[in-house]
């Protein structure tokens, strides 16, 4: 008896081994590139649908697009150093679209990555004044 229960756990053996060698399945990733080292206003940054870039402080990445929208990015946490270095490189999905836009890395290689990258909504109408004469 415990000779066939011995030839049965052969068997299984190869084809436990045979499951855990097949390839997972998984679901096939957003084509993801790095963009060179792009200093803000340069031609280079407008085949990344870019026209310019500021960092108010190392939490912060304001991006002007080539057709003059403007987006917001927020990072998961600080990135050290953004606001002192003159070129980034965008973290950007193929083809890119600058909303969809995932982080930037440093000079250094320092790797940030958004929590939120948003198109920011601009009033272009006047505020009125609450001191307007009325007649």
């Amino acid at each position: 008896m415990k000779s066939h229960a011995l030839y049965r756990l052969g068997w299984l053996a190869p084809l436990g081994l045979l499951a855990c060698a097949a390839p997972q399945s998984k679901q096939p990733a957003a084509a993801e590139k790095v963009t060179p080292q792009l200093r803000s206003g340069s031609n280079e940054l407008r085949t990344y649908q870019v026209e310019d870039w500021i960092a108010p402080d190392d939490h912060t990445l304001i991006v002007n697009a080539v057709d003059r929208s403007l987006f917001e990015g927020r990072f998961k946490s600080q990135c050290t150093g953004l606001r002192l270095v003159n070129t980034i490189a965008f973290i950007i999905q193929t083809p890119p679209q600058v909303e969809k836009y995932r982080g930037v890395v440093l000079p250094d290689g320092t790797r940030c990555q958004f929590t939120s990258f948003t198109r920011l909504e601009i009033s272009s109408a006047p505020k009125e004044s609450a001191a307007t004469e009325h007649p």
